[in-house]
C-alpha cells in the first residue's frame, strides 16, 4: 500500500493522483498500473431504463407548458374554438410517442391498440363538438379500424424472424390494402357509389415491386449483387 508524499493519505493501487491534494503518485517499485481498473470512475453512466422516463418527463413538459399558456390566453383574450382540436392533437401525439417511454418493455400489440383507441377518441371528440358532416363514421373510423387490424396481423406475422425482402412484400401488400379501403370509403361517402380507380394503379405498382422482392429472395446471385451494390 502506498501513501501520498505530500499529505500522507493512504492510496489505492490504481490511483495516479492523490484524491485529497491531487499530488501525482509515482512509485518506481510497483508494476505499471496502466491496465488496472481505476479506483474511482471517470465517466458517469446513466442506465437506459432511467433515461426513458426522464426523456418522457422533459418532452411532456415541452407539450404541457405551451398548451396551458394557449388555454389561458384563449380563455381570456381570443376564444378561438380551433384550440380544442390543437390540444387534442397534442394528447394524441403524447400517447403515440411519449407514453411507450414509460414502459420498461413496450408490447407492440398493446401500443398499437392505445394508438388506434386514442385516434378514434379524438375523432369522436371532433364529432361530439358538432363539427362533423358524417366523415368521422364514414371515413375516419373504418380507416383506423382497418389500419389497426393490418398492424396487428403484421405484428403477429413478424413474431418469427423474416427477411428484408419478405418484410418489403408484406409492407407493400398492406399499403395496397389500405389504398383500397381509403378509396372505397371516400367514394361511398362523397360519390354515394363504389368506384375504384386509383387503387388499381397502386395495385399495379405494388405487385410489380412485390414480384421484384420475391425474385430477389429466391435468387441468391441477385441478392448478393444487390447487397454489394447498395451495401445492405
Amino acid at each position: 500500500m502506498s501513501y501520498c508524499v505530500n499529505c500522507g493519505v493512504e492510496l489505492e493501487k490504481a490511483c495516479k493522483a492523490c484524491p485529497l491534494c491531487d499530488t501525482p503518485v509515482i512509485n518506481p517499485r510497483e508494476k505499471s498500473m496502466d491496465n488496472e481498473i481505476p479506483a474511482y470512475p471517470t465517466n458517469l453512466s446513466i442506465p437506459k431504463s432511467t433515461n426513458k422516463p426522464y426523456l418522457c418527463f422533459v418532452l411532456s413538459l415541452i407539450i404541457l407548458i405551451p398548451s396551458l399558456v394557449l388555454i389561458i390566453l384563449n380563455t381570456v383574450f381570443f376564444g378561438n374554438p380551433v384550440l380544442k382540436y390543437i390540444i387534442g392533437g397534442f394528447v394524441v401525439a403524447w400517447v403515440w410517442f411519449l407514453f411507450p417511454l414509460l414502459w420498461k418493455k413496450p408490447i407492440p400489440a398493446v401500443t398499437v391498440f392505445f394508438d388506434a383507441f386514442t385516434l378514434m377518441a379524438y375523432f369522436w371528440f371532433y364529432r361530439f363538438c358538432g363539427d362533423d358532416t358524417g366523415w368521422v363514421y364514414g371515413i375516419a373510423f373504418p380507416t383506423v379500424i382497418c389500419l389497426w387490424a393490418i398492424a396487428n396481423l403484421f405484428l403477429f406475422w413478424k413474431r418469427k424472424p423474416r427477411s428484408k425482402s419478405a418484410i418489403s412484400v408484406a409492407v407493400l401488400g398492406a399499403i395496397n390494402v389500405m389504398t383500397f379501403v381509403i378509396e372505397m370509403t371516400m367514394s361511398v361517402f362523397f360519390l354515394k357509389k363504389l368506384q375504384i380507380v386509383i387503387s388499381l394503379v397502386m395495385t399495379a405498382c405494388c405487385v410489380s415491386l412485390m414480384i421484384f422482392f420475391i425474385v430477389l429472395e429466391k435468387s441468391k446471385r441477385m441478392k448478393a449483387w444487390v447487397q454489394r451494390k447498395f451495401f445492405i
